[in-house]
């Protein structure tokens, strides 16, 4: 494609000087002094010759670079990008945006874009737009250079102002040209260019993701690499024999978050550090973030690492609006990915304000804010907690802003986070309605809430009643060392904390681990609270109910029969925790062998059961249920109700409160 000329006469030269005031003498090319008029002296400079009498030199390209040779993952942009471009011709100038995040590629695939398709076009030019002052350089750069084989002196001696007016008025004459501007901050940077043209390809690049369709620009958001593609392009610039290693390039490539920048760095540290192995940098990005994100490699440019990729974002945030710059450091302490945006209305007393930091944020790409409608299934249809937006945020940017933190300000950024979350879960974790906020909640109080508080005691709550049993042992677990770690290995909430893990173990499956945490528990609990006192009864009761679990029937049902008088001596015969107790006791008995004494006690339960808790109380439909199996198992089978084999419910070891 060449660049032709659509003006139909040729046109006044563009951005000639006229003296405010005093005589004026007519123009001479190719003449050049000093006019006198009294003791004013004023430099004449040659004006530039007519946009419409210069053609382009054959193929100009006026790119900063070739290509990376390494660039995968980013076919179906390219192809998008040409789709796009190519759909307008001869429709006006065409315009696409490439948005998206610092380091994600923007910038590399304009370059693959315009040195792939050189041959289209008859002028490919670059401009690097980062400011006004910066577009204009770059429009002037590309007046001089194609002036200067026709009038190189009047190519050197212009001014930017009247350059950059030059090449705008010869662009706008032709067609068949590509233009790039690259990294524009603010939309209104380019629109007045964008304005006067009317034919050829204008390519932006840009972290701000607002106001393009506006301008006629189509945007195309550009997302981090699939992970196949980070392992090809680390595997790519690493060379063997490392690149043979897939697995390790996927920890690494999941640890840098698919960010083609951080990938680039990575790749380009390994290859030239003697010694380092693609394991030994994803031990140091792990123990020392902060140091590798800022490294380049030796020989590498210092600007293009990951801690730099998004400062001058973040600064410009900071200058428009401090509390954007605030929830950006809140975001910092969350998990990344899908925090609903409603825990951060507290973060200011004008949930308008944080709606506006928000969308200012987005629109550097600094974070994505996503809308979720409400799920049926998890919401059971008429529940509405999963509606509106949330919010993401790449991981290497966490890292990066939490690393800017001083000590203090992570302490005081870490508590407001956790504070903010805690009220944004609701009052009661066992409540089925209130599930899928707490499943939605559930990464980010596992990243942030202090193990200890009781934030994590509702969370862990949750994770057993809705039946995430091995996420209720682990987080109990972080519970357990935190508790004893700040109160001492015997206060009693560290004793607590130690009880309930040995619960969720049993209920995630280990049952043996369960029974041997109570085994080691109970002498403890009987010095500390006393042989009779209420926790230790429930210890009592929970070891008889894992031996049992273990196989170990007979020694069950043995701790059962010793703890139920004490049960019945302290609590009442008719006491909830003492019909426990006396429901494991048959359950047991029965489990031991002995189905008929376990029949004859589950007949005494029955109806004291129907009557302190009612006869369709849960509880009561258990021991009914178990006295029908256990009258079968006694060889009665006709006095068995709707004999199906063993109930699935049993009665129930209990938390300590």
């Amino acid at each position: 494609m060449s660049v032709h000329d659509d003006a139909a006469s040729p046109r006044e030269p563009v951005g000639t000087r006229v003296e405010a005031s005093g005589p004026r003498s007519a123009a001479v090319r190719g003449n050049s002094g000093t006019i006198v008029t009294g003791d004013l002296h004023a430099a004449r400079r040659p004006p530039l010759p007519a946009p419409a009498q210069i053609e382009a030199p054959a193929g100009l390209l006026g790119l900063p670079r070739r290509p990376a040779p390494w660039f995968v993952g980013r076919d179906e942009a390219l192809a998008m990008l040409a789709a796009t471009l190519e759909a307008g011709a001869g429709a006006g100038v065409i315009s696409q945006a490439v948005v998206g995040l610092g380091g994600i590629g923007k910038s590399e695939l304009a370059l693959q874009y315009g040195f792939a398709r050189r041959l289209d076009y008859g002028l490919v030019w670059w401009i690097d737009a980062d400011s006004p002052a910066q577009i204009q350089i770059g429009l002037a750069g590309l007046a001089r250079a194609l002036v200067a084989g026709s009038d190189s002196v009047a190519a050197g001696q212009a001014s930017p102002e009247e350059a950059a007016a030059w090449a705008i008025t010869w662009l706008a004459g032709r067609t068949g040209w590509l233009l790039i501007f690259d990294n524009v901050e603010e939309p209104t940077h380019v629109e007045p260019y964008l304005a006067r043209l009317t034919g050829g390809h204008v390519l932006i690049t840009t972290r701000r993701d607002v106001g393009w369709r506006q301008l006629g620009a189509t945007p195309l958001r550009l997302d981090t690499l699939p992970r196949p593609a980070s392992i090809r392009l680390l595997g790519d610039l690493i060379g063997p024999p490392h690149a043979a290693d897939a697995a390790v390039l996927g920890e690494l490539a999941e640890e840098l978050g698919d960010l083609p920048l951080a990938l680039t760095q990575a790749g380009a540290y390994i290859t030239v550090t003697p010694r380092c192995t693609p394991a030994g940098y994803l031990r140091l990005l792990r123990r020392v973030p902060e140091r590798m994100l800022a490294t380049a490699a030796v020989g590498g440019d210092a600007e293009r690492v990951v801690a730099k990729a998004w400062e001058v974002s973040r600064a410009r945030v900071a200058e428009q609006n401090p509390l954007a710059e605030r929830l950006l450091q809140l975001l910092a302490c969350y998990a990344p990915d899908h925090l609903p945006a409603d825990v951060l209305a507290g973060a200011d007393d004008d949930e308008q304000a944080v709606n506006e930091a928000l969308a200012l944020l987005a629109s550097y790409s600094l974070i994505t804010l996503t809308t979720h409608p409400a799920d049926p299934i998890t919401s059971g249809g008429d529940h509405d907690v999963d509606d509106g937006e949330s919010v993401s945020i790449h991981r290497l940017t966490q890292a990066v802003i939490w690393h800017q933190l001083t000590t203090t300000q992570r302490d005081q950024t870490r508590t407001r986070a956790a504070a903010l979350l805690d009220a944004a879960l609701p009052a009661d974790p066992e409540a089925r309605a209130n599930w899928p906020r707490y499943l939605r909640l559930l990464p980010h109080t596992s990243t942030i809430t202090p193990p200890g508080s009781h934030t994590m005691n509702k969370v862990i709550d949750f994770a057993g009643a809705s039946g995430d049993y091995t996420t209720a042992k682990t987080l109990q677990q972080a519970r357990y060392a935190a508790q004893a770690e700040t109160l001492g290995p015997e206060h009693p909430g560290t004793l607590t904390a130690r009880a309930n893990l040995a619960h969720w173990t049993g209920r995630a499956g280990n049952v043996a681990a369960a029974r041997a945490l109570l085994a080691e528990l109970l002498p403890i609990s009987e010095r500390v609270f006393g042989p009779e006192h209420p926790n230790t009864l429930t210890d009592r009761a929970n070891l008889a109910r894992w031996t049992g679990q273990v196989g170990e029937a007979a020694v069950g049902r043995a701790l059962y029969a010793e703890l139920l008088p004490i049960r019945e001596r302290v609590s009442g015969p008719e006491h909830p925790e003492t019909l426990t107790a006396r429901a494991n006791l048959a359950h047991w008995t029965g489990e031991a062998g002995d189905a008929a004494a376990a029949r004859a006690l589950y007949a005494d339960l029955l109806p004291i059961r129907e009557r302190v808790s009612g006869p369709e109380h849960p509880e009561t439909l258990i021991a009914r249920a178990h006295l029908a199996y256990w009258t079968g198992e006694a060889g009665d089978p006709a006095g068995r109700a709707r004999p199906v084999g063993r109930p699935a419910a049993h009665p129930r070891t209990r938390l300590r409160s």
